[in-house]
């Protein structure tokens, strides 16, 4: 398991946050939307400063599971940013991901001084 760590920087949520019925979640269409609509959303979450970025990440279609981040460290921008665990990966800088853990790892290494995550939060019931 890769660990991208950002504990010594700070993030901001983009405050962009919004339900989608164009983007299909990885469960059964039996969970895509409740009484009130979807069951999850999309948030854009957005840290600069540069790695390392303090999450942990694990999933992926070499897995065949979805990209979830697993760990939060505490103080970190990913934290600040509140980035949660059990949150799916969608995009990464505005490239929506094929679903590989190789490729995301390879876009978050790439980025220099911010990092975008456009995640998929389900909502709790």
């Amino acid at each position: 398991m890769e660990v991208v760590d950002a504990s010594q920087y700070l993030g901001d949520l983009s405050g962009e946050s919004r339900t989608s019925s164009d983007l299909q979640p990885r469960r059964s269409p039996d969970h895509l939307t409740g009484e009130d609509g979807p069951e999850w959303e999309l948030v854009d979450v957005v840290l600069t400063g540069g790695a390392p970025w303090g999450f942990s990440l694990r999933g992926g279609l070499e897995h065949q599971e979805p990209l979830l981040i697993t760990k939060v460290e505490e103080g970190s921008r990913a934290a600040s940013a509140h980035l949660q665990v059990e949150d799916e990966i969608v995009s990464i800088n505005g490239v929506p991901l094929s679903g590989y853990r190789k490729e995301a790892i390879c876009l978050v290494k790439s980025s220099s001084k911010s990092l975008t995550l456009e995640i998929k939060r389900w909502r709790p019931f």
